[in-house]
């Protein structure tokens, strides 16, 4: 019956994974797909492969299983190299960043083998372990002014518009944002898992996703309804708006234009469109482009 199945899907491949014969097929077989994937993950690039276009009917953990595979080639299974560390507890993040900052991408594919300075034992996974779960937390501490939480006192995070002030300690705030994007990249690589929750639009901007002004709402729920209700509704002679958004600097606000002469731009309602999607992206994405840039 299954290799019924899988020729019969095999079949039903579709040019449009809109195909609605492939779509009720697989929805109707879809734990005993998941099932034989989970067993050969390599499914994905044979019979099941027109799966890979229909994302929601692969079950998460048969995802991560197919990512990894694709992350982890053979080629870079056979490097046989060690990326030893040894930091201090009391400064991780600090130590972590200047042992690791200077390695080759092949360097960072060794397997970590982590020590904390002063304390007994040997790696063997559980302080590995550790040491992602207490980096995850490192990075977004407010201390080091890389991430701020959205919405204000939220559980994600997003780059902090202001984090030149990081800069203030001799080295550039984009440095740590670079070394932040190859911590995430070596957890995935390794299969850990980080106690790191960012906004949707940063994923977004992860994956190459088109943002969309929808996605402000996990980063201002309040600011995403006032946009939806200047869409919704007609806002002649009711808002007095320019197209310029407002960024504060540690108290200091300064104006930016959404275009140029933005200042002289009043906002009507055959613009509003116009108007929040450039809003929208001056907060997801215009005010944190560097940040965005160095850690992907």
């Amino acid at each position: 019956r299954l290799a019924s199945a899988l020729l019969s899907l095999e079949a039903a491949a579709p040019a449009d994974s809109n195909c609605l014969p492939f779509l009720r097929f697989a929805e109707r077989h879809r734990r005993l797909l998941n099932a034989y994937i989970r067993r050969n993950t390599g499914l994905l690039e044979s019979s099941l492969a027109p799966l890979l276009r229909v994302p929601k009917l692969i079950d998460f953990d048969n995802k991560r299983a197919y990512f990894r595979s694709k992350v982890r080639s053979p080629d870079e299974r056979a490097y046989a190299g060690t990326l030893r560390l040894a930091v201090k507890r009391s400064s991780v993040f600090e130590d972590s960043f200047n042992k690791l900052r200077s390695k080759t991408p092949q360097e960072m594919r060794g397997k970590l083998s982590v020590a904390f300075v002063g304390e007994e034992g040997i790696d063997a996974g559980g302080v590995s372990r550790e040491w992602y779960q207490v980096m995850a937390r490192e990075i977004f501490n407010p201390n080091l002014a890389l991430f701020v939480s959205v919405p204000d006192g939220g559980t994600t995070f997003q780059p902090n518009p202001n984090s030149v002030v990081q800069s203030d300690t001799g080295v550039s705030h984009l440095e740590f944002f670079k070394f932040v994007g190859r911590l995430v990249g070596k957890a995935l690589y390794d299969g850990q898992i980080m106690d790191a929750y960012f906004t949707r639009s940063f994923y977004k901007h992860m994956l190459g996703q088109p943002l969309t002004y929808e996605d402000i709402e996990a980063v201002d729920p309040e600011y995403y309804k006032n946009l939806k209700w200047m869409l919704e509704n007609d806002i002649t002679d009711v808002l007095d708006l320019t197209f310029t958004a407002e960024s504060d600097f540690f108290g200091k606000t300064e104006i930016v234009e959404l275009v140029p002469g933005g200042r002289e731009v009043k906002v009507t309602e055959a613009n509003k469109h116009e108007y929040v999607n450039l809003i929208a992206r001056h907060r997801m994405t215009t005010s944190i482009k560097a940040q965005i840039q160095v850690g992907l």
